[in-house]
């Protein structure tokens, strides 16, 4: 098992000349070659998981680096911003990708125009993660996983019961203590942050009621490939089940897996309800996602549409969060009315203090920052 989830092992690079831009090349190939670029980043055409899950679990396909060049632009230039994504159409994150869109076209009166790339046409999360990184596109907007490629001390932000809501996350993420992981991703993955999404809390769907830990025990529950992630379940008791998350289904319908864990919209994207009796709200884990410009490109615009990109982005990052929350409750009341037991009495505090002996663990061995730190940011 691996931090960074259900990436290939393999990977290996395309060469771009540098008088070759990105730009260029999408153009050339034109429509269909979108696919094909695809595969060149290591993409299977569905872009990974596409959905709620971890952002470290939403890799799918070969990783694969692109080297190349982002055009600068002078003042006044016109020019084009490429946001990519691996998420599907619909998703929070996709439709805060075109709320910015929306947004930075109307103020700049069309002078910065955005293409919005969703589905994992241009690969895995890695590989759209890759492609910023060398300016072969300016932006993507995904989960966790840059946090995982470049910072892997601070993955904490995304490890099930250290946060305990939304402004904790939010609290941490913009504290001290984080300030490192903000700066290896500028300076070694050379995107930076734009805003954080909250896209929902992670609940538990199971065939029965979870209240307790002693509700779980021997439990298999379906994870996704991280070891942080299993450390902590497998200390609550449950037998940790890796399951590719386009697998998830199946698994569950079939009896490899008897548990999952994720937020509602997952639940309902999957029809996790066709073979999921209960949902128990044991909220052990804040979702969020990024968003990432190139920080070369940044750099080399002018002030004024620098400032611009970083205020639209503020705010459509912001929307996003809010529209997230807004929805939330609905789609658990939807999961209900398809069927599913709603259960809201369960002892969060109980799980959080059962998994707290690995949590220590981790922040003791493997991760930057203290538990002392995390606890006072909120």
């Amino acid at each position: 098992m691996t931090r960074n989830g259900e990436s290939a092992s393999d990977s290996y690079s395309i060469e771009t000349s540098r008088s070759t831009t990105r730009r260029s090349v999408i153009s050339a190939l034109g429509a269909a070659g979108i696919t094909g670029l695809s595969g060149c980043l290591g993409g299977d055409g569905g872009g990974g998981d596409n959905t709620d899950d971890s952002g470290g679990d939403s890799g799918g396909g070969t990783t694969g680096t692109v080297t190349g060049e982002t055009d600068a632009a002078s003042v006044g230039d016109n020019f084009n911003i490429t946001i990519g994504s691996t998420y599907e159409p619909g998703h929070i994150l996709v439709r805060c990708a075109e709320r910015f869109k929306e947004r930075i076209e109307d103020e700049s009166g069309g002078r910065i125009t955005v293409e919005v790339i969703p589905g994992g046409a241009l690969g895995s999360e890695e590989a759209v993660i890759q492609a910023v990184q060398s300016g072969s596109i300016e932006a993507q907007i995904g989960g966790g996983v840059p946090v995982s490629m470049y910072a892997p001390d601070y993955y904490f932000v995304d490890t099930p019961f250290i946060m305990e809501d939304w402004e904790h996350f939010q609290s941490v993420w913009e504290s001290d203590a984080f300030q490192p992981a903000l700066d290896a991703i500028r300076e070694e993955g050379n995107q930076r942050n734009l805003g954080i999404i909250y896209r929902g809390i992670r609940h538990y769907t199971a065939n029965k009621p979870v209240r307790t830990p002693e509700d779980v025990q021997g439990m298999k529950l379906r994870l996704p490939q991280l070891d942080d992630w299993v450390a902590i379940w497998e200390e609550i008791g449950v037998n940790p089940t890796p399951v590719a998350l386009d697998e998830l289904y199946s698994a569950l319908q079939q009896g490899v897996a008897d548990a999952s864990e994720g937020p509602a919209q997952q639940v309902s994207s999957f029809s996790l309800y066709e073979v999921q009796s209960h949902y128990s709200l044991t909220s052990h884990m804040v979702q969020t996602g990024g968003f990432y410009m190139n920080d070369s490109f940044m750099s080399e615009l002018d002030e004024t549409d620098r400032e611009l990109i970083e205020t639209i982005g503020d705010e459509a990052t912001t929307w996003a969060s809010e529209t997230a929350i807004s929805e939330e409750e609905a789609l658990i009341e939807e999961l209900g009315e398809q069927g599913m037991t709603i259960v809201r009495d369960t002892d969060a505090a109980a799980f959080r203090e059962a998994g707290m002996p690995a949590v220590r663990d981790l922040f003791e061995n493997q991760y930057a920052a203290s538990w002392e730190d995390i606890q006072d940011a909120a």
